[in-house]
């Protein structure tokens, strides 16, 4: 819809932006998000659940509130082709996009999926629709807003009295740690990587290495989701033990061989399915493509352990091992300058993410 309404321009320009309220809510949803999915599949009584779930809507929005605040200043500072209204817009929507993250993250860890289904599919039709109707002078500040507007989910959660444990309590603020690395290096690589690709070639190459990770995101939505619905409260239940490398295996069987299937379909189909899906002007070499999507077949390898870890409260080595994705990536674009290729960066994406499943799988093997 990007595509066809203002071309690659605009569909590199959202990205930026949606990396912006991503930086935001990750903070929250990658750290103590995950944490509470967690701890709800290990807690007793639902009242204890819902405690969990307040405390961490607190503290993720605490969290939160530092970055949304940094990168609006930010954006006023180094807005580039992006107006710093628009930068400060993103911030404040992903900071109100803790909301319905957590909630999400709460009803995971209970395992409620048409719950999770049915706001995944609101979300995502409010984001369709301000995409299509949205005035051409407006589409990017109205999708950032269409991303905080499931945060009304709120209204509809149980809010008991009293306070969690200090235990739990604890627990979930050693999922903090994890969150800042992630959810402020993650999309914050991702901006200055694509603006290295467009410093080097131009922000209509941005947008198509973007239509790439677009297409290889269809797998890996896939596998995150099946990880963190099926797998994340089987391996919280489980760890550690011979139950645990057992639901580890099966995570393996059930992922990776369906992903690698589903990747060598898209790249037989990538050149129509470019052309579909955004317009002629989108193309790029059959060796970039599949550099990129061998590099996201490796990213899905590497976070099978990553959620072991996040099931084993190893958070520490979460925290370490985050620099070996996409600030590394966005380290090797910057040092390539004017010599990067879209095929390059497709080299440094499957490097980077065979660096990053190598260290994760150390650190859930090491005793």
């Amino acid at each position: 819809m990007l595509a066809l309404r203002g071309g690659g321009e605009l569909v590199a320009l959202w990205a930026q932006l949606s990396s912006v309220i991503e930086m935001v809510t990750a903070v929250a949803l990658a750290g103590v998000g995950a944490g509470l999915s967690v701890l709800v599949a290990r807690a007793g009584p639902p009242e204890r659940q819902a405690l969990l779930l307040w405390r961490a809507l607190y503290l993720g929005l605490a969290v939160c509130l530092p970055v949304a605040f940094a990168a609006a200043l930010a954006g006023w500072l180094f807005s580039g082709a992006l107006s710093p209204w628009s930068l400060a817009l993103a911030a404040a929507c992903g900071w109100i996009a803790v909301g319905h993250g957590v909630v999400n993250s709460y009803w995971l860890g209970l395992q409620r999926r048409g719950l999770m289904l049915a706001l995944a599919a609101g979300a995502s039709a409010m984001a369709l629709l301000a995409a299509a109707a949205a005035p051409p002078a407006r589409i990017l500040e109205l999708l950032a807003i269409a991303h905080a507007v499931p945060a009304l989910v709120m209204l509809f959660v149980p809010r008991p009295g009293g306070v969690p444990r200090r235990s739990q309590d604890r627990a979930l603020e050693r999922y903090i740690l994890p969150g800042l690395v992630i959810g402020v290096l993650s999309p914050a690589s991702m901006l200055v990587a694509r603006g290295f690709v467009a410093e080097a070639m131009s922000w209509h190459e941005a947008g198509v290495l973007q239509a790439l990770w677009r297409i290889a995101d269809w797998v890996c939505g896939i596998a995150a989701g099946v990880l963190s619905v099926l797998y994340l409260p089987r391996l919280a239940a489980a760890a550690p033990g011979k139950p645990f490398r057992a639901v580890v295996r099966s995570a393996v069987n059930t992922v990776l061989v369906p992903s690698a299937l589903l990747f060598v379909v898209l790249f037989l189909a990538h050149r129509p399915l470019l052309a579909l899906l955004y317009d002629a002007s989108f193309e790029v070499s059959a060796t970039a493509v599949a550099l990129v999507f061998a590099g996201s077949l490796a990213r899905i390898a590497a976070w099978i352990p990553l959620f072991a870890l996040y099931a084993l409260l190893r958070t520490r080595a979460i925290a370490a091992g985050e620099l070996l994705s996409l600030p590394l990536f966005a380290a090797l674009a910057g040092v390539a300058g004017q010599s990067l290729t879209l095929e390059l960066a497709g080299a440094f994406w499957l490097a980077v993410y065979l660096a990053y499943g190598g260290f994760n799988a150390w650190a859930m093997l090491r005793r």
